[in-house]
């Protein structure tokens, strides 16, 4: 069988099947209520989710959730392997709406599987529609486009058993293309158009060849006269039957239209068979004389819906038998229509023969009066209702006439519109015969563009490839024969069966593609000597069809050399560029940066990507915004000048101060592209600071030497002047020069911009220590400037030999506690510096002052700005120094 299926195919008539079938379902059922649709033949499921989806997008309008199960089943395996994985391609939804679309399916790559809700509400099996049992008790058979595939008996099968799967009252949906058949008497049409049927009746087991059962081993098989016995039937439903088989008059249960539906009891006395086609009307089955009447209570019945009971004539070889007959309504389903039943029981005598009066002929006259006057009533009964049928069917019989009428008028407009059409055509005749003038104008101007095509193609120094969908040779150009030996014999060829003369492993590849995806592909291929631009495009015809491929070879030597020369010439600039260690910048005519080296960013602090496409007066955080660069870079662009040696110093947010000096010229482009602009950037901040300190080091060794000297002249004045020999002299003078000596060791240290009070003080008296615990030093870290540090440090030498001399230090168990700190805030901060000595010899106090009382006393008071005192404790001297510490 053939698969042609897809989602809601056929929109409109899945619309119509929403609206007459399903919406009346989901109104009248109750949430949770149990829904059933079988759908044979599913192919790959599109319609059995088409119905769920249905069902499931009214109940969720309606509020309801219902025990939706959609049974689809189909014969091949594989069909139904595809259907429970639910997965289509998405050109299959390419109709669908979006919110549809999100609802009902999940994205897989290029695939849209249907949800997990909808696949639980379809179960699939196999089945084979003509051999396998139906499914039963079901709302709903969407047999669509089936029975088109089949022949005449296997369509009434299977119409057969979609009557016996529905439920009283279900619906049946064919195709298009099908429809019942024969068996009207199964189904109501509710849309010809749509092909939508309702179910008539009950299921009619009859009307299926089931397959025949096969005998228990041990059982022997039943007369076939005789009925079989059913099973575990209760006594009281034996009883019921039995009764209604003995008591029971005979019936028939008839539907709307009087077509037998039920026969009980034996009837043959009522009605039999005409002859011709077998046929299941009542009226054409009633004996002679009873049609009429019975026509007559069933129109009664039906239009009063109450049990009407009349009596008729029954004429069987000109004798008249009084048949009673009873039409009742039977309460049925909504969907299932009206029934009635017909009884039928052999009139009751009127009177009682055996007390009729005296004399046989007055009884025989009199009886034969009543039975005249009883169907004289009868025939005017009968005739009052015939009239009423007449009426009804004269009136319907105007209604076609004026529907003839009308239909003779829609005729008559169509004859109109006909000779209109015929007027019509010969004007199309006459339009036709000058389109074909027009065309055999194109054809000759077609010819024409041909030639001038061919000549192109042939003139042209392109090699030019035409392939078909296999890859077999259409045209080529003459060019062409560069890259293969070509001849014009091998068109039709595949071009897989030729050498090529170039490198190019992907060419086949590449035409796949292209067929596939429908997109240029353009590719450089190199042959021996030369390179070619390979660029390979779809072959469309005229009405926009895929016919091959049209593969096309530039020949690109030249510009392939240019390119390799330009590209060597850019990576030996950058590489210049990379290696100069001065920074480098590029701009544009609109002094845009184009490209900043490496030592540019590292020393300007500016990130690898910031600089580029950004004017350079908005680098950083403006700096470059300086008004000489402006005016410098101004006559670059404009007057075309180079400047070299242009100093502009300037402060950076991040690189600090800086001094720099600017080179900048023009680098003129070719081909007419704007010109670009070099500025070469030298850092000169740290030459100009080397020169300023060589200057001040130069100014401030000159003054230290001048101080220096001026110091050993004054303290070899005042040693010879307090020395009693030479040898005194010479050896004070010499560790007084020594002190100096390391004093100044100290401010080298610091490049003499000051030295700490802790190295001072450690540095002058670790010679004079000796012990381990000969001085005792305590203080926090003070900063003094060269000439103070030179005084203090004097004057803690002279300190030191006098203590060596006279005090503490002159004895092992003496001391020397050098303790300072400074005390108030800001500029009222001072110094406090005590020197303490104890545990020498008594001193005495001294009765002149030496150079080393004076130097102590005058040199730190004028250096320090502070005031001296040394007293002469019998413990040993004590020096305290107080000078301010701003």
């Amino acid at each position: 069988m053939i698969n042609v299926t897809g989602f809601f195919r056929d929109a409109e008539a899945w619309k119509a099947l929403a609206e007459l079938v399903i919406a009346p379902i989901v109104e009248q059922r109750e949430t949770g209520a149990a829904i059933r649709v079988w759908t044979p033949a599913c192919s790959t499921g599109e319609e059995a989710y088409t119905i769920a989806m249905l069902v499931t997008e009214l109940a969720e309008a309606a509020g309801k959730r219902f025990q939706l199960k959609v049974f689809a089943t189909d014969a091949q395996e594989e069909n139904l392997r595809k259907a429970r994985e639910g997965s289509y391609p998405a050109a299959a939804m390419s109709a669908f709406p979006a919110a549809r679309l999100k609802r009902f399916f999940e994205k897989h790559d290029s695939m849209f599987q249907v949800s997990k809700e909808l696949r639980d509400m379809v179960v699939f099996a196999a089945q084979n529609l003509l051999r396998d049992p139906p499914f039963s008790r079901l709302d709903l058979v969407t047999c669509r486009n089936v029975l088109i595939y089949l022949d005449a008996e296997s369509q009434q099968r299977i119409i057969t058993l979609c009557h016996f799967a529905l439920r009283p009252g279900g619906h049946l949906f064919l195709g298009n293309a099908e429809t019942i058949g024969r068996h009207e008497e199964l189904f109501e049409t509710e849309s010809k158009k749509w092909r939508i049927y309702r179910k008539l009746g009950a299921g009619r087991h009859h009307l299926i060849d089931h397959p025949p059962t096969r005998l228990s081993t041990g059982l022997l098989p039943m007369d076939k006269s005789t009925p079989p016995p059913e099973p575990n039937l209760p006594a009281a439903e034996l009883a019921r039957r039995a009764l209604l088989d003995r008591f029971a008059p005979a019936s028939v249960l008839i539907d709307e239209k009087a077509r037998v539906l039920y026969f009980h009891g034996t009837t043959r006395e009522y009605l039999e068979h005409p002859s011709g086609e077998p046929t299941r009307d009542l009226l054409l089955m009633a004996r002679d004389g009873l049609a009429p009447t019975l026509r007559a209570a069933i129109r009664q019945a039906s239009r009063e819906n109450r049990s009407v009971t009349v009596d008729a004539l029954m004429r069987e070889d000109k004798v008249g038998l009084s048949v009673t007959m009873t039409v009742t309504p039977v309460p049925s389903a909504a969907q299932s229509g009206p029934f009635l039943l017909v009884s039928f029981v052999p009139a009751l005598p009127q009177l009682d023969h055996t007390r009729m009066p005296v004399g046989e002929a007055a009884e025989d006259a009199s009886a034969g009066e009543r039975a005249l006057l009883e169907e004289l009533k009868a025939t005017r009964a009968e005739l009052q209702n015939t009239i009423e049928h007449q009426e009804t069917t004269n009136e319907e019989l105007k209604a076609s006439n004026e529907e003839a009428i009308s239909m003779n008028e829609e005729l008559q407009s169509t004859n109109e519109e006909l000779e209109t059409s015929k007027e019509e055509l010969q004007s199309f005749n006459e339009e036709l015969n000058t389109v074909n003038s027009q065309l055999q104008y194109k054809i000759g101007e077609l010819e024409s563009t041909t030639n001038d095509l061919h000549n192109l193609l042939t003139g042209s120094e392109t090699a030019t490839l035409f392939l078909d969908e296999t890859f077999r040779i259409r045209w080529f150009a003459p060019a062409i024969k560069d890259l293969f030996d070509l001849a014009p014999s091998d068109v039709g060829r595949p071009i897989s069966a030729f050498a090529q003369k170039f490198f190019d492993e992907n060419l086949l590849r590449d035409a796949e593609t292209v067929l596939k995806k429908l997109t240029a592909i353009e590719v450089e291929v190199p042959s021996s000597d030369r390179w070619y631009l390979r660029r390979m495009l779809p072959y469309r015809t005229q009405d926009n069809r895929i016919a091959g491929v049209v593969i096309t070879f530039h020949n690109i030597t030249d510009r392939k050399r240019d390119a390799d020369a330009i590209n060597d010439a850019r990576i030996f600039a950058e590489t210049i560029v990379r290696t100069v260690q001065h920074p480098l910048l590029v701009l544009n005519r609109d002094l845009r940066v184009q490209t900043a080296n490496i030592a540019f960013r590292e020393l300007f602090a500016v990130f690898e990507e910031e600089p580029k496409g950004r004017l350079i007066f908005e680098l950083g955080s403006g700096e470059w915004n300086n008004p000489p660069l402006r005016s410098l870079l101004d006559k670059v662009v404009s007057a075309g000048d180079e400047i070299h040696n242009f100093e502009i110093e300037q402060d950076f947010r991040l690189s600090g101060h800086k001094s720099m000096l600017l080179t900048a010229s023009r680098l003129p482009q070719q081909r007419g592209r704007d010109e670009l602009i070099l500025v070469g950037i030298e850092d000169v901040t740290d030459r100009k600071r080397a020169a300023r300190h060589r200057e001040i080091l130069i100014a401030e060794l000159n003054h230290r030497v001048k101080n220096t000297l001026a110091v050993i002249q004054s303290i070899a004045s005042q040693t010879l002047s307090q020395a009693s020999t030479v040898e005194e002299a010479r050896n004070a003078f010499g560790s007084r020069l020594v002190n100096l000596a390391k004093a100044h060791d100290v401010l080298t240290r610091e490049s003499w911009d000051g030295a700490d009070l802790v190295n001072i003080v450690t540095d002058t008296v670790n010679p004079h220590a000796g012990g381990e615990n000969r001085f005792r030093i305590e203080g926090p870290h003070v900063r003094l400037g060269p000439s103070s540090a030179l005084a203090m440090s004097m004057a803690l030498h002279e300190l030191c030999t006098n203590a060596a001399k006279y005090g503490a230090l002159s004895s092992d168990a003496g001391q020397v506690a050098i303790i300072w700190r400074l005390v108030g805030e800001g500029d009222d901060r001072r110094l406090n510096f005590t020197w303490s000595e104890n545990g020498g010899p008594p001193v005495n106090i001294p009765t002149r002052k030496g150079f080393g009382s004076r130097l102590i006393e005058r040199a730190l008071a004028q250096e320090l700005s502070g005031t001296v005192s040394v007293t002469y404790e019998p413990s040993g001297a004590i020096c305290i120094i107080d000078a301010p510490m701003p």
